[in-house]
């Protein structure tokens, strides 16, 4: 790609939901509408001056809209490419079905988090109702926070009470076990929450951008992000953030994912009771790209060229 080369996008937020599809993938009325919320957020920032935005309404207005432009996806899944290709643009390579849904799946990321330095609690993963109630009969806290196998933007998420879960928990539970294993960890009063974003290329390498602190709401949606300013940061924890994500991508590489992707981490307040506020340095892992995304990897002297980055390591 050139320097400045006009892309088309396709911001397919639904990503999550479509690789949790069992069968052939069909997005709710409630499920388009707030992607259609959310990504006018990314105008102007992922999107530049010259991008074609690819939808199917936009489509349907002209069907070659993006001739020759090179295609972008926000996580390229089969409809993404799909998509791509019927406006006319450019589709290079890109991981297939099965390496998306394995490396965004919440197993993967709690694998790669399970040997990591300064993990300040343990997650779980439950791949059976009598695993998920055997875990969830355990005392903690705060409860547990029980995830399904894939979710996004505060979906796919529940706060569940030590003990035997309510009857709709438990629906909730047989429900998402039918997707696949549930991950769960003790409910935590977060403090400050983190991301690193980067790109892994095809050849292994990771590229890693400068740390940034991002708001979420209590649902777990994201809100804002902004660059960690200097001192905003110790050491310490830029080292274990740094590490963490260096990990992701080494296993992202190993498994066959190429692209760009993000973590979230946080600091939280103690399990002990004590109330300092200790570092849980991987939450998630988003193979793809974020909200995050333009904020961490651009100059800071012009947000709005976040993609030279992207032109740079393609």
């Amino acid at each position: 790609m050139s320097e400045h080369e006009p892309r088309a996008w396709v911001l397919n937020l639904d990503a999550e939901s479509e690789l949790a599809a069992v069968r052939r993938y069909a997005p709710t009325a409630h499920l388009r509408a707030i992607v259609e919320r959310e990504r006018t957020r990314l105008l102007g920032t992922l999107l530049r001056p010259g991008d074609v935005l690819v939808t199917e309404a936009a489509l349907a207005r002209d069907p070659r809209l993006a001739a020759g432009l090179a295609g972008v996806a926000w996580s390229p899944t089969p409809t993404a490419l799909a998509l791509l290709r019927r406006s006319g643009a450019r589709v290079e390579a890109a991981p297939g079905l099965e390496v998306l849904r394995t490396v965004n799946a919440r197993p993967f990321a709690a694998a790669v988090r399970a040997p990591l330095a300064g993990a300040s609690f343990e997650k779980a993963v439950a791949a059976t109702l009598e695993q998920t109630l055997a875990l969830l009969a355990h005392p903690a806290p705060h409860g547990w926070l029980v995830r399904r196998t894939f979710g996004a933007a505060g979906r796919g998420r529940r706060r569940i009470a030590s003990g035997r879960p309510r009857v709709d928990e438990l629906a909730w539970i047989e429900a998402s076990l039918r997707i696949g294993p549930l991950v769960l960890e003790p409910w935590v009063e977060v403090t400050l929450e983190h991301t690193r974003s980067g790109w892994v290329g095809r050849d292994g390498v990771v590229s890693i951008s400068r740390p940034c602190f991002q708001k979420v709401a209590e649902h777990g949606a994201w809100l804002a992000t902004e660059r960690a300013g200097r001192g905003e940061l110790s050491r310490a924890d830029d080292a274990a953030l740094a590490a963490a994500f260096e990990s992701a991508g080494h296993a992202l590489a190993t498994a066959g994912y190429f692209g760009p992707f993000g973590i979230d981490a946080y600091h939280h307040r103690a399990l002990d009771g004590s109330g300092r506020s200790v570092l849980n340095p991987l939450s998630e892992i988003n193979a793809r790209f974020t909200m995050d995304w333009a904020t961490a990897m651009s100059d800071a002297r012009a947000p709005e060229l976040a993609l030279e980055r992207l032109d740079s390591l393609t």
